[in-house]
């Protein structure tokens, strides 16, 4: 998936995905937490998608250290 290059981009993303207004987006609702509703909006997951495996942040250190 390619775009949200530019405030524009992103304006029109979270109106299709939320469901708001422009004027909620640009003028009531503040950009943190569109950010964050539109992360934790439910998706739905095809079969050909990899598992998403929980790491803890000690196992995150690990990787970025080894280079994985």
């Amino acid at each position: 998936m390619t775009g949200n290059n530019c405030l524009l981009g992103q304006i029109a993303t979270f109106r299709e995905s939320l469901g708001f207004s422009y004027d909620e987006i640009v003028r009531r609702i503040p950009y943190q937490n569109l950010l964050v509703m539109q992360m934790d909006k439910l998706q739905v997951k095809s079969g050909d998608e990899p598992e998403v495996k929980m790491m803890t942040g000690r196992e995150m250190l690990g990787r970025k250290r080894s280079g994985g």
